[in-house]
């Protein structure tokens, strides 16, 4: 039995030189179009990425055969959003939109390339994020002299030549400084170095990549990026312990004996430092979203509010959680940070279901279930779903195809297996 797939879309040879420089440069923007700093506005680098995925696609779009399910999908929300009661803005609705599009066009791009292409171009680009967080500690450390401050939006940062940037997210705290990369937070930064752990595991099986995918994580001290790491190793672990040899067994079963300890230790002492030490406000600030957020679910669950920051902030006011012990004051102009409860307050029950269930069976990345938890958990702490590569991802679950070409290739994004 055939599993649904892209293949049926038209493939296209790779072009060499500037076509795989433009899309490398089209997957770099997507990736900073969700979750990075906000140097330039939104909107243009969205324009741009449409404008680069429409040229590598020659200006065509999948035929409404594969792409049927995702235009209604995406004609739901559109049509939601026009008929939910109370105002809507036009600005959101319309950058929202752009944001679906440029998803859908840069799924288009890597719909038509050979089998692994994908794969091949994130780690590309996320090798140099990962040298980037140990250099960004390492030059802090000893050079510290060396950065510079810098404000971006609200935040402010310490920055050296734009490349290494972080910020102190909690004043007086000691210890390791957490990298920020090009992101506006750790917790961001760790998404994207998750999934390069994830390629070192699964598809290049790279030890050494591995180990640097994984320290650049451990840097980040995100609790959640520290917990999806352990998930990935244990998942690993797991599928190595029962298959091969018995030598290999025993070799994997020390190995994990030897690396596993101590980064439970660290997991741990993480939690507890965000539960109860000086960095509890982190936890705090989740358990308001995630309370506040599904209150305001329960209230609208069958259209939402909307993706409307105003909506949000007048809808917490009424229902925020009172049992947090944040300041008042910061949850006046608070918004959500969930990004899985964003989107059943923002689209209600029913609408935000193909979404959930899109996680788990996405086609453009093997192992559905593991990169299913990979972005529930990334998710549960940044609202980015609504942003091009998080999209594009989930996406991918509503295209309709042939696992085969008609030539017999299998193409990049028809890998995804459970």
């Amino acid at each position: 039995m055939k599993n649904p797939s892209l293949g049926t879309l038209r493939a296209r040879k790779e072009r060499p030189g500037a076509g795989l420089l433009m899309r490398r440069g089209l997957l770099l923007l997507t990736i900073l179009s969700s979750g990075g700093m906000q140097i330039i506005p939104l909107g243009p680098v969205v324009l741009l990425i449409s404008l680069v995925g429409l040229h590598l696609c020659r200006w065509t779009l999948p035929s409404w055969l594969q792409m049927r399910n995702l235009y209604l999908v995406i004609g739901l929300l559109i049509l939601e959003t026009l008929v939910r009661p109370g105002s809507f803005s036009l600005a959101s609705l319309v950058g929202r939109c752009g944001n679906y599009f440029a998803a859908m066009v840069v799924l288009q791009v890597y719909a038509g390339t050979a089998s692994g292409t994908l794969q091949r171009d994130l780690r590309v680009l996320l090798v140099p994020m990962a040298w980037q967080a140990l250099l960004t500690v390492l030059l802090a450390h000893t050079l510290g002299f060396l950065f510079i401050p810098i404000t971006i939006g609200e935040q402010n940062y310490l920055t050296f030549l734009g490349i290494f940037n972080y910020h102190i997210t909690i004043e007086g705290l000691s210890g390791l400084i957490r990298p920020d990369g090009f992101f506006y937070e750790p917790g961001v930064y760790q998404i994207y170095l998750n999934l390069l752990l994830y390629l070192a595991l699964f598809r290049f099986r790279q030890n050494r990549l591995a180990i640097l995918a994984s320290v650049s994580v451990l840097l980040t001290q995100s609790t959640t990026g520290i917990l999806i790491c352990l998930l990935q190793f244990a998942f690993i672990g797991v599928r190595l312990i029962s298959q091969g040899s018995i030598r290999r067994r025993m070799v994997v079963l020390a190995a994990l004996l030897v690396a596993g300890p101590p980064m439970v230790f660290f997991a741990y002492a993480n939690v507890m430092e965000k539960l109860f030490g000086a960095a509890q406000g982190s936890s705090w600030s989740r358990e308001y979203d995630l309370y506040t957020g599904l209150r305001i679910a329960m209230e609208h669950p069958w259209m939402g509010i909307g993706f409307e920051t105003s909506r949000y902030l007048e809808a917490s006011g009424r229902l925020g959680f009172e049992g947090t012990l944040l300041d008042a004051n910061k949850l006046l102009d608070r918004p959500s940070s969930n990004g899985l409860v964003q989107i059943l307050y923002a689209l209600g029950i029913p609408l935000s279901l193909p979404f959930l269930i899109g996680f788990f069976r996405q086609k453009v990345l093997p192992h559905r279930f593991l990169i299913g938890c990979w972005l529930v958990l990334s998710l549960f702490g940044e609202a980015l779903v609504v942003t091009p590569f998080f999209t594009f991802i989930l996406f991918s679950a509503f295209l309709i195809g042939e696992k085969q070409t008609g030539t017999g290739n299998q193409t990049s994004l028809l890998e995804a297996r459970p």
